[in-house]
């Protein structure tokens, strides 16, 4: 493989990574995911494979990817999880394909709990300086369970970067 598409392989796994970073910084500030940002995700997909330097079974890829929309989606309509979250996660898990999938969703369990945690406290913390009647329930609580996605996917696209600079 040429060091131009070398370059150009890594270049878009970090596209990738500012697509999924985008995705998450939206989601803490506005708890939606844009559809701009797993759209990008998936537009660059194609280009990640044709400039792999190694060969990518990308129909795997696509396996993965229709598995997690599937569960995803029946998450969905028990309201379970978000749209959002559902396509950010069905999108990364594409790029994860079979082979970082484990790391991708460990990842984000752990930093979905992570990040559970700390919204519980962050909620605690503002109902101790009001009365009973304002306090919020964290059951309704609202997560932007984006992040923890994004932290997940980050770690996963991670491992592919290192696994293209060692081919």
């Amino acid at each position: 493989m040429s060091f131009d598409i070398a370059v150009i392989h890594l270049g878009i796994l970090g596209l990738a990574a500012l697509s999924v970073i985008w995705a998450a910084v939206s989601d803490a500030f506005r708890y939606k995911i844009p559809n701009a940002a797993c759209i990008s995700l998936l537009v660059l997909f194609p280009a990640y494979v044709f400039t792999s330097p190694s060969g990518i079974e990308w129909t795997q890829n696509l396996l993965v990817f229709a598995l997690v929309l599937v569960v995803g989606f029946f998450m969905f309509s028990r309201k379970l999880a978000g749209a959002g979250d559902v396509k950010l996660l069905s999108i990364v898990s594409l790029w994860a394909g079979p082979q970082a999938l484990a790391v991708f969703l460990f990842v984000t369990a752990l930093a979905g709990g992570l990040l559970g945690l700390v919204m519980a406290g962050l909620t605690i913390h503002r109902n101790m300086s009001r009365t009973e009647d304002q306090s919020i329930s964290l059951k309704t609580v609202p997560i932007p369970y984006g992040v923890a996605i994004a932290v997940g996917g980050l770690a996963s696209l991670l491992q592919l970067f290192n696994r293209a600079l060692v081919p």
